[in-house]
């Protein structure tokens, strides 16, 4: 959770249970991703696996115990891949559900905390060991009252939901609360992962799309893209560090979409434009090689939460001193080439490549408005947990109504810290270029 604010005040733990009997055999296959995800877990042991959960904290308003624990029963009872978990037995691994009748949640009340801090502690701590991909629940809740109302916490095991989920979470749980309903209808996780699979054995990725992968982990030496600064840190695991920072306000935004759209491109493609200046400016590199993240949800999928998250290989050739309207047109063209649609998880790419590979730089965009449901409010916040993990650097690129946000994961070293803070204040001053030189009528200076 970082250094996320969290109010003093009441905190109320929420854990799903369910009788042993409820259980089911259920014959659908797993996503691909969800099976590699546990299949990982169990070969390491459950002694042996750090927490990986993500979450969503946001406000309800004045609300009672009652009402909040009616609410997420019902929230958690309509969501069919919550209910359900992967059982491995050797090579083998099985999915076992619930019927959402079975599901209850049991409370245990915490304490009143004069202190935000004691009580963000206390909740990361329950999200370590209450989620995580060998066992069930998957997903636990925590509840804050404080002095402007009732806080919702929901932390998961990263095998069952992805960003996406996460903004759709706020909103449903208040529609349950205003008495909107939380039934689910059409398909679920469940379902998506098995006609994933079958969508991918009828169409393979072709040969372009392992040559585009091929072509970039040739220009690294084998390996997948790094950062373009030094991180000070060796191969070996070490705490990860986050940061966050807000690229452009709302208005600004606006501004820099409209700017990126007179260059053919996107906020998404500006953006990783703006990442490609960086780069040349602050590393003299003459591209930007990165893996991007991708919600893989078909038309069909969009409403259905889980992990649909694709991994494809981009690089934007670049200078110092480069035009802002030529890198977003390199970047359009890369975000074009690479599609949406399934087969792109980290264990598709595996399997296409035939070997294993690790991400060391990556970047994700989503936009939270466009979110299937209601979308979610300015101050409802992501969490994510402190991982150890070997060197590696994640900027995560949201927009919302209040602008632009980058939430970036790295290395906690001397090194790391200075210079991804160089590296994303320099891309937050070629935003903000452009986004000023739009509301001027101007052509932004070079970065």
């Amino acid at each position: 959770m970082g250094d996320s604010a969290v109010p003093a005040g009441r905190l109320v733990f929420w854990t799903p249970t369910a009788s042993a009997p409820a259980w089911a055999d259920d014959p659908r296959a797993p996503a691909l991703v969800h099976e590699d995800h546990v299949r990982t877990a169990a070969s390491r042991g459950a002694r042996c696996v750090d927490p990986a959960w993500i979450g969503v904290s946001f406000g309800v308003g004045r609300v009672g115990p009652h009402q909040v624990g009616s609410a997420l029963s019902a929230w958690l009872r309509g969501h069919e891949h919550l209910r359900s978990r992967l059982v491995t037995y050797g090579e083998r691994c099985t999915r076992r559900t619930l019927p959402a009748s079975a599901v209850t949640l049991r409370r245990e009340d915490v304490g009143v905390f004069a202190d935000g801090r004691a009580v963000r502690r206390q909740i990361e701590a329950f999200f370590d060991r209450g989620t995580g991909p060998l066992g069930w629940p998957q997903v636990v809740f925590a509840t804050v009252e404080g002095v402007a109302g009732v806080t919702v916490f929901a932390g998961a095991d990263h095998g069952v939901v992805d960003a996406y989920t996460l903004a759709m979470i706020p909103g449903e749980v208040r529609d349950v609360l205003r008495g909107d309903g939380a039934v689910t209808r059409g398909p679920t996780f469940l379902d998506v992962g098995a006609e994933e699979r079958l969508l991918t054995d009828r169409a393979p990725a072709g040969p372009e799309h392992a040559d585009h992968w091929r072509s970039l982990l040739c220009r690294a030496h084998g390996r997948t893209p790094a950062f373009p600064l030094p991180l000070g840190a060796s191969e070996e695991p070490l705490p990860q560090r986050s940061a966050y920072h807000r690229l452009l306000d709302g208005p600004a935004a606006a501004r820099f979409a409209a700017a990126s759209g007179t260059a053919g491109g996107t906020t998404a493609s500006g953006l990783l434009a703006c990442l490609a200046l960086a780069a040349a400016k602050v590393a003299g590199e003459r591209q930007l090689s990165v893996i991007s993240l991708a919600n893989t949800r078909l038309d069909h999928w969009r409403a259905v939460p889980g992990w649909l998250v694709g991994l494809h290989p981009v690089r934007i050739p670049t200078a110092p001193g480069a035009a802002f309207a030529d890198t977003v047109a390199l970047a359009t063209a890369e975000l074009r080439r690479r599609g949406p649609g399934p087969g792109s998880s980290l264990p598709h790419i595996n399997r296409l490549l035939r070997r294993e590979i690790r991400p060391r730089f990556v970047v994700s965009y989503l936009d939270v408005r466009r979110v299937a449901g209601t979308p979610p409010r300015p101050d409802d916040v992501m969490l994510r947990s402190r991982v150890h993990g070997r060197p590696a650097v994640y900027l995560w690129l949201t927009r919302g109504e209040r602008g632009v946000h980058l939430s970036a994961r790295f290395p906690d070293t001397a090194v790391a810290r200075t210079n991804v803070e160089r590296f994303v204040t320099a891309a937050a001053r070629a935003a903000a270029r452009v986004a000023d030189a739009h509301r001027a009528g101007a052509v932004p200076a070079p970065a």
